[in-house]
C-alpha cells in the first residue's frame, strides 16, 4: 500500500497537485467518526449492511507512485469513485494524512520484499470528502500491486481474515501502534503456517527512488467474473509464467491442467461463498491457498464453446506444451474474484 504526503492535495514523490476527490475538496471537518475497529459513521448513521458486504478490486503500478490501472465497479458503492475518477492517479491521494507515514513504510516493504496476501486496516477518503475505515488485502505481483478494499467491522471477528493472511497491519488510531499480528517468513510457501512476530519498519526518504527487485518473482494475477460458471477472465496482469493475455473473456479453466480443473473449481466455488471481511456470524472471509498445474499454452475452446475441451493426454501431444506447478491464492470480492499464481520452486 502507499501513502500521500502530510499536506493533502500535494504528493512529494509524484509531484501531483490536482484537487482530489474530483469536484470536491476533502475537509477534515467532515471526517468520518470511527470507533475502535468500529463501523464508520457519518452524521450519526452507521454504514449499511450492503456497504459492509461490498468489496472492490484495484490494481496499480508497483512503484512509489502507485497509479491506478484497474478499478472494479463496486468502488463506486464503497467509496463513491467511478473508475475514471481514479485511473491514472496515485493511490496516495485517498489515504488519511495522519496515517500516510506508516502506510508509506508498509507499501515500501511490500514492494521490496514482494509480499502477498497481507491485510491492512486504515482510513480512506470517500469521494464526498469524509473518511471511512477500510480493510485492504494487498499483494505484490511482479510489476503490479493488487488490492481488495472493503469496509472494516468491529470486534475480534476481524481475525477471521487475519488468520488466513500472511501479515496483518492495523494503521488506524485504534491500533495504538501494534501493527503486526502474524507474519510468514519471506521464504515460506503459500501453504505454510504463520508465526507471531514483531515488525520493524524502515522509512525511505520522500525524494529517494525506491529500489526495484532486480529479478521480480514471476507472478501473475487473473481477475474473474464471479457470476459466470466458467469464471470468465476480465483482466490479466502479465505473461510472466504463461501466455495468458489471450485468456481475456475466456474461461479461467483454459490455463488449468484438465485433471486439476475439479480441484481448482472447488477453491473457486468456496471463494464465492465467502466475504473479504466477516460482518456477521454467517459469513467469513479469507484467502484460499493451494497448488495445481497450469498449461504453458492455454487450452482455448472452439469459438462456439465456452469450456476448454482438452484432456491431459491431448495436451501432452501439443508441441511446446508444458505442465507448470504453481501455488495459487484465491480471494473473492463482491464483483469479482482473483487468482494469483507463482511457480513452485523445485528442490
Amino acid at each position: 500500500m502507499s501513502s500521500w504526503s502530510s499536506k493533502r492535495g500535494s504528493n512529494a514523490s509524484t509531484g501531483s497537485s490536482s484537487q482530489f476527490p474530483p469536484n470536491r475538496k476533502a475537509s477534515s471537518s467532515t471526517t468520518t467518526s470511527v470507533s475502535s475497529r468500529g463501523i464508520p459513521t457519518r452524521s450519526g448513521s452507521v454504514a449499511s449492511v450492503e456497504e459492509l458486504g461490498l468489496s472492490a478490486w484495484i490494481a496499480c503500478t508497483a512503484d512509489q507512485e502507485a497509479k491506478f490501472c484497474y478499478v472494479s465497479e463496486s468502488m463506486q458503492d464503497i467509496l463513491g469513485y467511478e473508475s475514471e475518477d481514479l485511473l491514472g492517479k496515485s493511490c496516495y491521494l485517498i489515504f488519511h494524512p495522519e496515517e500516510s507515514q506508516v502506510l508509506r513504510q508498509i507499501h515500501y516493504q511490500a514492494l521490496t520484499e514482494e509480499r502477498t496476501a497481507c491485510v491492512a486496516y486504515f482510513r480512506v477518503l470517500h469521494r464526498e470528502g469524509y473518511y471511512v475505515e477500510c480493510c485492504c488485502s494487498y499483494y505484490t505481483v511482479y510489476n503490479m500491486s493488487l488490492a481488495l478494499y472493503t469496509r472494516a467491522v468491529d470486534g475480534a471477528r476481524t481475525l477471521q481474515q487475519a488468520l488466513t493472511a500472511r501479515e496483518v497491519m492495523e494503521v488506524s488510531p485504534s491500533s495504538q501502534g501494534r501493527f503486526a499480528i502474524k507474519r510468514w517468513p519471506p521464504s515460506a510457501s503459500l501453504t505454510s503456517s504463520p508465526e507471531s512476530t514483531s515488525l520493524s519498519l524502515s522509512v525511505p526518504s520522500l525524494d529517494q527512488r525506491w529500489p526495484t527487485p532486480p529479478k521480480p518473482t514471476p507472478r501473475t494475477f487473473y481477475i474473474m467474473d464471479r457470476f459466470t460458471d466458467t469464471s470468465r477472465v476480465t483482466y490479466v496482469s502479465n505473461d510472466a509464467i504463461l501466455n495468458g493475455s489471450r485468456l481475456k473473456n475466456q474461461s479461467f479453466y483454459c490455463i488449468i491442467r484438465p485433471s486439476d480443473r475439479p480441484h481448482v473449481r472447488r477453491y473457486i466455488e468456496a471463494s464465492k461463498k465467502s466475504t473479504p471481511v466477516m460482518y456477521n456470524e454467517h459469513q467469513s472471509g479469507g484467502h484460499g491457498y493451494t497448488q495445481f498445474h497450469v498449461l504453458k499454452i492455454p487450452d482455448l475452446p472452439p469459438s462456439d464453446e465456452a469450456w476448454p475441451l482438452g484432456t491431459d493426454e491431448s495436451e501432452r501431444l501439443m508441441p511446446g506444451q508444458e505442465f507448470i506447478l504453481v501455488e495459487g491464492i484465491f480471494t473473492a470480492g463482491s464483483d469479482g474474484l482473483t487468482c494469483i499464481i507463482a511457480k513452485v520452486k523445485k528442490d
